[in-house]
Parts: C-alpha cells; structure tokens; sequence
C-alpha cells in the first residue's frame, strides 16, 4: 500500500523515525515569530528616528525576542528527544494509527514483535495483522466511540507465523491519532497451555487408576484435589466433598474414626500417616482403605498432605478367609491329637479295667482311669436294684470305715429317672440353676455334675457320676470322654457279674456233688454192712 501524503513517512536507513509535530508547537512557534515581527515594526515606526535610544531599544528588543525563541525551541528539542529515546527503547510495543487503523509510526519493539520490517507495517492497516481481518472494521469503529479499550489478540506476522499480544488501545491520545501498547505473551500462554496439557495428562492419569489419589490442607484437614476414584471406592460422588470438604470424615468407621482422625492430625507434625481403616459406603456395605499421606512443606511448614487410598478388601477377606482355613486346620489338627490321646486313654482304661474280673478291683480301676482323664473332686459308680433303686457300689475318695451303704429312690430324683430310665446322658454346669437338682450326699459339694449310664446287652447296670464343687468346671470334651469311658466299663462290669454269679454257681455246684459224693459213701456203707439197720 502507497504511503500517503499527510502520512508520516518511515525513517530512511535505518535511522529514527520521524515523529509528530505536535500542533500547539506549531501554534505557539507562529505567534512568538509574528508577535516579534510586530514588536520590531512598532520600535521601528515609531522611534528609529526621534530617539536617541533607538539603536539600544532595538537590540535590547531583538535580544529578548532571540531568547525567547531559543528557549522555545530548546524545550522542545529536549522533549524530542526524551520522547524519541522513550519510543524507541520500551519493551512494548507501540503503534500510532490514523482514524482508519492506518500504521501511521511503530517503535522498534512492534517490529521485533511482529517479525517485519518498517516498511511492511507503517503505511498499511493494522487489519493486515488482525487474526479475523473482516471483523477488524466493525471493532475499530466500537473501539473509537468507546475511547479505550483492552484485551488479548492473536496477531498474524508477514512471514506467516502468529504472535499473542496483550493491548491496550487508547483513541484520540493526540487529534485524529489513537494509540496501542502490544505486549508479547505467547511464551506465557504457551507456558499456560503447557501446565494445562501437563494438569490434563495427570488428570487422566489420576482418573484412570483404582486408587484414589488426595491433597489436604494440614491446618483445615479439607480436602484441596481429589480423583474419580474416590466415587468409585467410597460410593459417593465428588460434587458432595466439592461442597463439603470435610465430608470424608463421615465416611471413616464409627470404630475407627477416633483414631484415625487423632493419626491425621499427628502427621502434621511427624510427617507419616500409613493405616490401615474401614469405611461404610452408603449402601451400608463396609471396605478396608490403606491410606498413605506426606507432607508437602513450604518454608519449612508443611502447608499441605498429599497420599493415596487403596482398597484392600479383598486383601483383607483372603487374609480372613486364610485365617479361617487355617484355624479350622488347626483345629482339626487338635481334634486329631485330642482323639489319638483319647483313643490311647480309651485303650489303656479298657485295658486296665477289664484285666481282672473281681468287681471291686474293676470299679476302684474304672474310677482311677476317669479321674487321669477328667480331674474330679468326687466321683461314684452307682447300681440299679430291683428296677426303682439305686445304691453307692463304689465312691472315690473313699469313704471312711464304718459308713453304711448310700441308697437313692427314683422316684424322689427327676434327674436320676432321666440317666437310668431315658438311658440320657446329662451334664450340668450348674447345679444350682437347674430346678430338677436334688442335693444328696450321694453327690456331696456338686456344683459342675457329669452322670453318664452304664448300659451292657441292652440293660441299663446303674450310672457313672463326676462331681466338681466349682461351677462350670467340666466341658463339653470332659462329657465325652465320660460317655466314651461307660462303655467298656460297663462291660468289664457286666463281665465281673458274670464272673461273680460263676463263682457263686461253682461254689454250689461244688457243694452239691460233694453231696451227692458223701450221699453215695453211706449208701456203699450201708450195703457193705446190712446187720448196721438191723441192729
């Protein structure tokens, strides 16, 4: 584009620019000159001729006039200059347009700015370098009504490149003359786009992880970032920590909260925080959290935590589940040994009651073989008789000498009835707290009571009772153990009864053919000797 005539022309060589006269200089130049003109005139009309002091007069006149024009002309160099120096070395640049956007005179900044030469922005419309050159029209005429106006533009350069200025238009700053202050800000709008391409890029990082990853404020304990996991895990959204912060307190186990939250506040001071804690979702379901944090310090005083959350729940219940195997294993372990042990009581007891056959040597073995496996304070074996009664056969510790035979009635003991008649087994922790109870000193100082019955071929023999005098004493172990004893002691005193009614039944088998023995001596006697009955 031709510059035009009342253009102000770009500088020749690579010199200054020229800059605008301003019109009151010109104004104020033309009045000093006339008005000098028309002082000398006056001196030399009136006085050049008829005084004596005309020749002094006059050049005191001209000397006066002289400095007032050199002093005129001096502040205005001198302002020139400063402003010259000023335009040319401020790091913004600075444009002078015409009212129609004409490039009218550019700094050395702009040119640097825009990558051109003079010659290719001065004498041109800034709407060259407009980003949207068809809306420059209608934007320039609200910037000239509006007298001033500010922004962020993206300026097109000659070489093809663009630049993002910041501006500042100012309209009118001398007559018909606007001025603008561009800015360079691409590196900051670059540094910008960067952090937010970074900010962008951990965000989804952060959002596609199964952690949640959280920024607290130490002072507040409100939470400052958060990611989308945390809706995930905890089953709340993030609008509601959005607006309320400390809302992840509510989320902490009732039995864990204290601890947790006193832990939190520590880790301020001490710079750790590793738990392990439960949450409660809203749907009521609870999940173990394991929540790390740092501090993140500023001038020596930690500002802010940063940590992660992880959900360890099914870490928790395969521990748990593990646990639970391996407590059942060790159980069945123990339950294994404690068989082997009762299998091994079992046979030597069967063993040692069922050597001898004499009934009071089995009953004293039966009792000492209960009491090394269940640890008594009494105990008794007790036989039926004639269906309705029971007697004291046997009693450890033993009675002292001279005491007569305990018997007990059935039909004064529900208890009893129950063992001998319903062929039960019962164990009481209490004999106190059961109505049935009957103290009798068969069962002398029974507060924990075992009564086991003695059954052999289908008959009930009587009952094994096991007394301790602390309550609660025997377990469940102990009364399985009584009930696996009864059964060979039944047999062995099944087999001594036998034993003894053999005895008894030889003893009188014995006398009897003693009997029949002397019976047939007399008879041979008295056939030997015939006169012995005649006598």
């Amino acid at each position: 584009m031709a510059v035009r005539h009342n253009q102000i022309p770009a500088p020749k060589d690579g010199g200054e620019p020229e800059l605008y006269v301003p019109l009151w200089f010109r104004v104020s130049t033309l009045l000093l000159l006339a008005g000098s003109i028309v002082v000398l005139a006056i001196v030399l009309g009136d006085r050049l001729y008829t005084s004596h002091l005309a020749v002094p007069s006059l050049a005191a006149v001209a000397a006066a006039l002289g400095c007032a024009v050199f002093l005129h002309l001096r502040a205005w160099y001198v302002g020139r200059k400063e402003f010259s120096s000023l335009y040319q070395h401020v790091l913004d640049g600075v444009l002078l347009l015409d009212d129609r956007g004409i490039c009218l005179d550019a700094n050395p900044a702009v040119l640097r700015l825009l990558r051109a030469r003079a010659d290719q922005i001065i004498g041109h419309s800034f709407a060259r370098f407009y980003h949207q050159p068809f809306g420059f029209a209608c934007e320039w005429r609200e910037f000239l009504a509006a007298g001033t106006r500010q922004g962020q533009l993206q300026l097109v350069c000659p070489d093809g490149s663009s630049v993002h200025v910041r501006y500042t238009a100012s309209a009118n700053h001398l007559p018909s003359r606007h001025m603008i202050i561009l800015c360079d800000i691409s590196e900051r709008l670059e540094a910008e786009s960067e952090s937010r391409s970074s900010q962008e890029r951990l965000r989804q990082v952060t959002d596609n992880i199964h952690e949640i990853v959280w920024m607290i404020d130490a002072s507040s304990k409100q939470v400052i970032e958060i990611n989308r996991a945390y809706e995930t895990i905890t089953g709340r959204s993030l609008q509601s920590i959005q607006d309320d912060p400390s809302s992840y307190r509510d989320l902490i186990h009732p039995a864990d909260r204290e601890v947790v939250l006193a832990k939190l506040e520590d880790a301020v001071r001490t710079g750790h925080f590793d738990e392990e804690f439960r949450i409660v979702r809203p749907d009521g379901g609870v999940r173990w959290l394991w929540v790390k944090a740092s501090p993140l310090p500023r001038h020596g005083v930690v500002r802010k935590l940063v940590g992660t959350a992880q959900d360890i729940t099914p870490k928790k219940l395969a521990a748990a589940e593990i646990a639970q195997h391996l407590a059942v294993a060790e159980s069945a372990r123990a339950q294994a040994d404690l068989a082997r042990g009762e299998a091994e009581a079992l046979r030597s007891a069967t063993l040692a009651i069922t050597q001898n056959l004499r009934m009071d040597v089995v009953l004293d073995t039966l009792l000492r073989c209960v009491f090394e496996v269940i640890p008594y304070d009494s105990a008794s074996v007790l036989f039926t008789e004639e269906g309705e009664r029971l007697f004291v056969a046997r009693e450890a510790p033993s009675p002292p000498d001279g005491r007569q035979l305990i018997g007990l009635e059935l039909t004064d003991n529900v208890l009893l009835q129950r063992v001998v008649l319903a062929r039960k087994s019962i164990h009481l922790h209490d004999t106190r707290a059961d109505l049935d109870w009957r103290d009798h000193r068969a069962f002398p100082h029974a507060r924990s009571w075992l009564a086991v019955p003695l059954i052999s071929a289908d008959a009930v023999l009587g009952l094994l009772s096991i007394s301790k005098a602390r309550p609660g004493f025997f377990t469940t172990e102990h009364f399985r153990m009584a009930k696996s004893l009864a059964i060979p002691a039944a047999v062995a005193i099944q087999n001594a009864r036998l034993y003894e009614w053999a005895a008894i039944y030889a003893a009188e088998r014995k006398a009897l053919l003693q009997q029949i023995s002397d019976s047939r001596k007399s008879v041979d006697l008295d056939d030997q000797n015939p006169r012995r009955f005649t006598n």
